[in-house]
C-alpha cells in the first residue's frame, strides 16, 4: 500500500516539473517571439521612412542624373527649387508638412565624383585612367537616373503606402537593377574603347589636358590603339568572372549617397534619420495596431487560447482609454499649409554643343580615331606641309 503512494507522490511530483517546464518553454516563446516582433517592426517601418525620404529628394531632381553636368564636369545645372509634401493629412484640402532639399554645396557635391572630376582636369591626365573612370561615371550615372525616375514615380502614390509597400517595391526594382548593371558594364567595358585613340598633348601644367586623336596617319600610336583593344577583348574574360565586383560597388555607393542628402524641414536642417524618428511619431497609430496585431497572434500560438484572450481584452481597454496609455492616441502635427504639387523639378544643363554632334561606333573609330575626323582633312593638311617645306 506505502509503495502505491509513493508512487503516486512521484507522479504527481513529476507531473508539476514537466508543467512548469512547460509554462517557463511558453514564456520563453512568447518573450522571444514579441523581441522578435519588435525588431522586425522597428527595422521595416525605418526602412519605410528611409525610402519615403528618398521619394521626396527624387521630386526635388537634385540627384546627379547628367553625366554632361556637375559633378562630372564643371557646369553646374540649373535646378527649379520646390517644396515636397510630407507627413500629409487627410482632410479637405490636404495638409502637409513641407520638406526642401537646397542644391547647396553640400548637396551638390559627391566625394567619389569629385575625385573623378579633378583628376580628369589634371593636366597629365592619362587615356587610360579616364578609359576606367568613364566606365564607373557611366554605371553611377545610370544608376542615379534609374533612382531618379523609380522614386519620382513612387512619389505620386499616398504616402501611407509608401512606408507600407515602399520596402517590398524599392526591394524588387534594386534587384532588376543590379542584374542590368551586369550587362551595361559589359556594354561600357567595349563602348568607351574610343579612350585608347586619345593622347593627352598638352604640356603646360596650368593648363587642363588637351586631347588630340590618334588615326592611320600615327602608325605607331594607331597599332598601339589597336593592341589595347584587342588586349581588352582579351581581358573581358576577366571582367566577366568578377563581375559582381564593379556594379556591387556602385550600386552600394548611390544608394549610400541618396540618404547622405540633407533637407530643410521648419527652416531647420534635417537628415534621413530625422525623417525615419518622425515616421514612429506621426505613423504611430499605425504601427502599434500592427504590432498588437502579431502579439496578439504571437500569444495565442505560444502561450494558448486563456493568454491570447487576456491580451485581446488588454489590447481593448488601451484602445479605448481604460488603461490611460496613449499608445492609440494620433500625434499632432505642427506647421501644416497646403498641399503643393508632387511635380518633379525642371533640371536644365547648360552643355556647349560640339563641332561635330554626330557620334560613331568601335569600327569608325578604328579607322578615324574618337573625333570621327575625316581622313581627307589629314591627307590634305599633309599635302600643306610637304608643299611649304619645298
Amino acid at each position: 500500500m506505502s509503495d502505491t503512494t509513493d508512487t503516486s507522490a512521484i507522479d504527481d511530483k513529476n507531473d508539476d516539473t514537466t508543467s512548469s517546464s512547460t509554462l517557463f518553454t511558453q514564456i520563453l516563446g512568447f518573450l522571444t517571439s514579441v523581441s522578435l516582433v519588435i525588431l522586425v517592426t522597428v527595422l521595416y517601418f525605418s526602412y519605410g521612412g528611409l525610402i519615403l525620404y528618398i521619394t521626396k529628394l527624387a521630386q526635388t531632381n537634385i540627384l546627379p542624373t547628367n553625366q554632361k553636368c556637375y559633378p562630372y564636369t564643371d557646369i553646374k545645372p540649373t535646378i527649379e527649387e520646390i517644396q515636397t509634401n510630407i507627413f500629409t493629412t487627410f482632410s479637405n484640402p490636404p495638409l502637409s508638412m513641407k520638406l526642401s532639399f537646397p542644391y547647396d554645396k553640400y548637396n551638390s557635391s559627391n566625394k567619389l565624383l569629385d575625385i573623378f572630376r579633378q583628376y580628369k582636369d589634371e593636366p597629365k591626365s592619362y587615356f587610360l585612367t579616364n578609359y576606367f573612370i568613364s566606365i564607373i561615371e557611366s554605371l553611377i550615372c545610370f544608376n542615379y537616373s534609374s533612382f531618379n525616375f523609380m522614386l519620382n514615380l513612387l512619389n505620386g502614390i499616398p504616402e501611407l503606402i509608401i512606408i507600407l509597400f515602399g520596402p517590398f517595391i524599392i526591394s524588387i526594382i534594386t534587384t532588376v537593377l543590379f542584374l542590368i548593371d551586369h550587362l551595361y558594364v559589359m556594354y561600357l567595358w567595349f563602348a568607351n574603347m574610343g579612350w585608347f585613340f586619345k593622347q593627352n598633348t598638352n604640356t603646360n601644367l596650368d593648363h587642363k589636358p588637351i586631347w588630340s586623336n590618334v588615326t592611320i596617319l600615327k602608325p605607331f600610336d594607331y597599332c598601339c590603339a589597336i593592341g589595347l583593344i584587342i588586349l581588352f577583348c582579351c581581358l573581358f574574360w576577366l571582367l566577366v568572372s568578377t563581375l559582381p565586383i564593379l556594379p556591387s560597388f556602385t550600386m552600394l555607393w548611390c544608394m549610400f549617397t541618396l540618404i547622405s542628402y540633407k533637407g530643410l524641414m521648419d527652416n531647420s536642417s534635417v537628415t534621413v534619420l530625422a525623417i525615419i524618428q518622425d515616421i514612429f511619431k506621426y505613423y504611430k497609430v499605425t504601427i502599434m495596431s500592427i504590432f498588437s496585431f502579431f502579439i496578439i497572434t504571437s500569444a495565442f500560438t505560444t502561450m494558448g487560447s486563456t493568454a491570447g484572450i487576456f491580451s485581446l481584452i488588454i489590447l481593448i481597454l488601451i484602445y479605448f482609454g481604460v488603461i490611460s496609455i496613449n499608445l492609440f492616441q494620433p500625434a499632432g502635427k505642427t506647421d501644416l499649409t497646403q498641399a503643393v504639387s508632387n511635380e518633379q523639378a525642371k533640371k536644365t544643363c547648360n552643355i556647349k554643343r560640339e563641332t561635330d554632334t554626330k557620334k560613331h561606333g568601335l569600327l569608325y573609330t578604328l579607322i578615324f580615331g574618337q573625333s570621327g575626323g575625316k581622313i581627307s582633312n589629314e591627307l590634305k593638311k599633309l599635302g600643306k606641309n610637304l608643299t611649304n617645306v619645298k
